[in-house]
């Protein structure tokens, strides 16, 4: 299953990602706005280029007026001295047409009139070698140098027209107007100088100068207007409305010289607005994108400030949250274990982050761990229930059990009958195994089997007493038990911890093949084994057995386990009541060895025992009685036995073992009928048992009874079985 994509990046990247997507496209439409105003200021860089030609073509063509009226004069009155004016005027000329040519190409393609402009250009050299050497007529210099000046000047007004910037374009257009009455003005001067005597066409020519000055005086300011007013109030204006021979000169040189300086400015007005305009639009470019720069970084700053203030808490959410799943809510839990009572509203400490949505999430959790505190009160409180009804359940088998063996005891003293009395005794063994069974439960419900023991008891009893309460006790050898004593608080359950290994030896094992059970004294306390000959555990069940046995599970945990091992299950708990160590290993007869490691705690020295033991306290009380159960052939119980005896109480008389049977039947003499011998062994008790049946079987066959059937031991894994 895949996981969103909130689940693979972090809040602080899917924030920033969230400013960062308006942001960067904000940053890209202000970039196409800032590369068409650097587009533009780059137009206007070039209007700037184009009108600083504009200036240099106001000087060449000064330079071609003065050259054509300096070539009219020697058309005119031809000398070596005006020649060689002319031709000085002539270098003077091609100086300022090359300064021209070096301040830029755009005149020069700024469409059909620059062309125009260039092929007079190119004629201009053949008209001088013509001047010089005399050969053309003042009409031709005129028409020559006139085209010259007015291709110029329309390639400037060319240039001028294409200007982006439209206050740079009026101040091209203004001085086009005053470069064409500067040129009026010159053709005037050019041909007075030559001629004198004719008059009207150049004074109709300063006529229209003066009307086309007129009309860009409306329009020009600053500087340019300040030049105007100042050359239409000069006297050698006003002289040159009415030309004459003695002042024109030097009233033409001045106002030629006052229209050239008025025409520069208004070209370097131009170029300057141009310029100006070019400026202004690169800072805006350029401040708009610092600017924006700056709001964006802002922007992300402030965002992935705001961002890891938000990461910051949800971290700190996490944190808690954690804390609480990891450290505060099994400290609950292990609170109800012990059967603490548990308050689901203080129990654990609520998260508080405020009141917005990461607070609102924090009381989301406050609100999932009060509700599952109240599942696990709610689960404590029904495991308790379920303990009380196990407890009452086994409590109350255990007194019936009671009843029924002290019955059984009843019944014994009084009966006389080996077959009764040999039915009472498996009665009373099996009563004995259905006891330990309702234990079970009580240890199952996490209470105490009510056997007490105050003294300390010899460890052979012990193992005697858990072999007596298993089905098939014939089967079992006792190979080696050292002389050691258990303290009597635990006596109880280690004669149930080693009554279900046993059991289980037994259970699954062939019923011809013996369970050995062997003791020796060990560093750390004694240990006792348990072996088999069965066939054994694998390898994977081994290793679940053991950690059952290491660590006891929780009853619930038993409802999942699809091999229940109700014994394995009792004896952790009872190992882990008192310390005790058992693991299961393979035995090297195939089958499996239990090994009990009873730790040096719950050892005692083994004392002589007072000559009136002191009676185990039972829930419920135990038998009062003795019982003689070796003569009908039961194993030994001396658990039973160390029962036996009340303190304060008179003895009871003994039976005889074997008194009432035939002599013939007897296997041995009655021994022992004083009382006074010692308690038998387990190896004379088997011996004794099976001489009993023995006798009873031939008896029965003499008598022409049928044959006892044999005994066939059905057990389970607990321990449980019936004959």
């Amino acid at each position: 299953m895949r996981e969103p994509d909130g689940a693979r990046r972090g809040i602080r990247a899917q924030l920033n990602r969230i400013v960062l997507i308006p942001g960067a496209t904000f940053l890209a439409l202000f970039a196409m706005l800032a590369a068409v105003t650097l587009t533009q200021a780059a137009s206007r860089y070039l209007d700037y280029r184009g009108g600083r030609e504009g200036v240099y073509l106001v000087q060449a063509l000064t330079e071609l007026q003065t050259e054509r009226r300096l070539a009219a004069e020697q058309i005119a009155d031809p000398s070596d001295g005006a020649l060689s004016g002319l031709r000085t005027q002539a270098e003077r000329t091609d100086a300022a047409v090359a300064s021209l040519e070096e301040a830029g190409g755009r005149l020069r393609t700024s469409g059909p009139a620059a062309s125009a402009f260039r092929t007079e250009l190119g004629r201009l050299d053949g008209l001088r070698a013509r001047i010089a050497a005399g050969d053309t007529d003042l009409g031709a210099v005129f028409d020559g140098y006139g085209a010259v000046v007015r291709q110029g000047i329309g390639a400037y007004d060319a240039l001028t027209r294409t200007l982006h910037h439209g206050p740079a374009a009026a101040a091209g257009s203004d001085a086009v107007a005053l470069m064409r009455a500067q040129e009026l003005f010159a053709e005037a001067d050019a041909r007075l100088s030559a001629d004198p005597g004719a008059r009207t066409r150049p004074a109709a020519l300063i006529a229209a100068a003066r009307l086309r000055l007129d009309e860009a005086a409306q329009v020009l300011t600053g500087r340019a207007a300040r030049t105007h007013a100042e050359l239409t109030g000069s006297a050698a204006w006003n002289r040159s409305e009415n030309p004459s021979v003695e002042d024109w000169r030097d009233s033409a040189d001045r106002v030629g010289a006052d229209l050239a300086e008025l025409s520069t400015i208004r070209a370097d007005e131009a170029a300057s607005l141009a310029r100006t305009a070019a400026v202004r639009m690169a800072w805006l470019a350029v401040g708009g994108a610092a600017l924006s720069l700056f709001a964006g970084a802002l922007a992300y700053g402030a965002a992935s400030r705001s961002a890891g203030r938000l990461t910051a808490r949800l971290a700190r959410l996490r944190a808690e949250t954690l804390e609480l799943a990891r450290t505060g809510l099994p400290r609950v839990v292990e609170r109800l274990e012990r059967g603490e009572q548990v308050d689901p509203d203080t129990a654990v400490r609520p998260l508080d982050h405020g009141g917005d949505e990461v607070g609102q999430v924090a009381d989301a959790f406050n609100t999932a761990q009060r509700t599952a505190v109240r599942a696990a009160v709610r689960q404590a409180d029904m495991r308790a229930g379920v303990n009380r009804v196990f407890l009452g359940i086994a409590h109350r088998n255990q007194s019936l059990v009671q009843r029924q063996l002290r019955l059984l005891d009843r019944l014994e003293r009084e009966e006389e009958d080996p077959d009764l009395l040999d039915g009472l005794f498996k009665l009373d063994h099996l009563a004995t195994r259905g006891r330990r069974n309702a234990e079970n439960l009580v240890i199952l419900a996490g209470g105490q089997p009510g056997r007490r023991w105050h003294d300390p008891i010899p460890l052979v009893d012990v193992v005697r007493g858990a072999i007596s309460e298993t089905e098939e006790y014939a089967r079992i050898e006792v190979c080696a038990v050292p002389d050691l004593a258990l303290s009597g608080a635990v006596v109880a359950d280690v004669i149930h911890l080693l009554a279900e290994l046993v059991e289980n030896a037994t259970a699954f094992s062939p019923p011809h093949t013996a369970v050995q059970v062997r003791s020796e004294a060990v560093p750390k306390g004694v240990a006792v084994e348990v072996e088999d000959r069965g066939l054994g555990m694998s390898a994977g069940a081994l290793d679940r057995a053991n950690a059952t046995l290491r660590e006891a599970p929780e009853f619930d945990v038993m409802a999942f386990d699809q091999d229940l091992r109700l014994g394995l299950f009792v004896v952790a708990r009872l190992a882990a009541r008192h310390g005790v160590r058992v693991q299961l290993r393979p035995s090297p007869y195939g089958g499996t060895r239990a090994v009990v490691l009873l730790p040096a705690a719950l050892i005692a020295r083994n004392e002589p025992a007072p000559p009136a033991p002191e009676r185990p306290r039972e829930e419920p009380p135990a038998a009062p009685a003795p019982r003689a159960r070796a003569r009908a052939g039961e194993p030994p119980r001396p658990q039973r036995a160390a029962e036996e005896g009340g303190a304060g109480r008179p003895a009871l008389p003994k039976r005889r073992r074997q008194a009432g049977l035939d002599p013939r039947l007897r296997t041995e003499p009655a021994a022992g009928e004083g009382g006074g011998a010692e308690p038998p062994t387990p190896e004379q008790s088997r011996q004794v048992m099976s001489a009993f049946q023995s006798g009873t079987r031939r008896g029965r066959r003499a008598g022409g009874g049928p044959p006892e059937g044999e005994p066939v031991p059905v057990g389970e894994h607990t321990g449980e079985g019936s004959e």
